[in-house]
């Protein structure tokens, strides 16, 4: 039997997610009764939601994944699967979400996290480097 409610007796805690939590508060719901008994089992002890950590890839873009592709060995067949993959997921609708799926899964390196932050600390590189000459163009400017 699956259930929605987890009890931590070491930390005398149970554990939702919000989803169920929204349910529950439904007076006469099934979600209700269960945490309800959950409760009167447990009458010490609090709730705490789930907390679901969700890998994100911020700056992962197409012009990103191109790049990338752009890296490998047989860079020219895989950008040509990039663009069918491309043309396939703006047909249904679910461009950047099929895309970057196909992508992550032809380049699980990509995924490791020092390919993600490298990126990231060039993207923060580049951005401080384009603000240090917009300070010495407005100070060529003023002199």
């Amino acid at each position: 039997m699956k259930t929605n409610i987890t009890i931590n007796a070491i930390e005398s805690t149970i554990t939702v997610s919000k989803a169920f939590y929204k349910k529950a508060s439904v007076y006469g719901s099934a979600e209700y009764a269960e945490l309800h008994s959950a409760l009167r089992d447990n009458p010490t002890f609090t709730i705490i939601f789930k907390v679901i950590e969700k890998k994100t890839y911020k700056a992962l873009t197409f012009d990103r994944m191109q790049d990338y592709i752009k890296t490998q060995p047989n860079s020219d067949a895989m950008l040509i699967k990039f663009a069918a993959v491309m043309r396939v997921a703006k047909a249904k609708n679910s461009l950047y979400p099929l895309t970057k799926k196909w992508f992550l899964s032809t380049f699980p390196a990509y995924k490791d996290n020092a390919v993600a932050e490298a990126e990231a600390l060039a993207k923060q590189a580049e951005a401080e480097i384009a603000e240090l000459i917009a300070e010495d163009e407005n100070a060529a400017k003023v002199a």
